[in-house]
């Protein structure tokens, strides 16, 4: 699948200078854009909201991935669709090429609660938008998210630009 996009610390943080990316310890991710049955999408988070989903842990598929991330931070059970998008950033600051796959999936049976047990992911919260609520969400998001918060920084385009493709498809 080709890339929706790729994203590196120059396209994000003034100033930014281009690094060699030869070095740079990879990681692969499943994001999920996961619907209800109101056609609304989870966003999660503690501070800022973005799609569910997290690293791929070793000898882990893309699925077994998401149907854990699911489970750990909606709290459902879904039922996958399709991989919708894939994107790829480079972190210079901490010397990370990343990878991430986005699917597309429906709640099966009802809405749960996050399971969770990571300690950074304790407080998480769920809200279900519809996809124009969650790109003007994540647009505000873009502008209000500080530079310091570096992953969320990297993440918020990411998820913002594969919210803007399935909005486009859509219409």
């Amino acid at each position: 699948m080709e890339k929706l996009l790729v994203l590196k610390d120059r396209d994000i943080f003034p100033g930014a200078k281009t690094s060699d990316h030869s070095s740079y310890e990879f990681r692969l991710a499943v994001k999920v854009i996961v619907f209800d049955k109101e056609d609304k999408i989870a966003l999660v988070g503690t501070k800022y909201r973005l799609l569910p989903g997290g690293g791929v842990e070793e000898g882990e598929s893309l699925t077994d991935a998401i149907y854990r991330e699911i489970l750990e931070e909606v709290g459902c059970h879904i039922e996958i669709e399709k991989e919708f998008a894939v994107t790829e950033e480079f972190r210079d600051k901490i010397k990370r090429r990343q990878e991430t796959h986005f699917f597309i999936a429906a709640v099966i049976g009802e809405k749960g609660k996050p399971l969770t047990t990571q300690e950074d992911e304790q407080g998480i919260m769920i809200t279900w938008q519809t996809l124009d609520e969650a790109v003007d969400l994540l647009e505000k998001e873009v502008k209000e998210i500080p530079f310091d918060s570096y992953h969320s920084c990297f993440n918020v385009r990411t998820h913002l630009a594969v919210l803007k493709e399935l909005k486009r498809l859509r219409n």
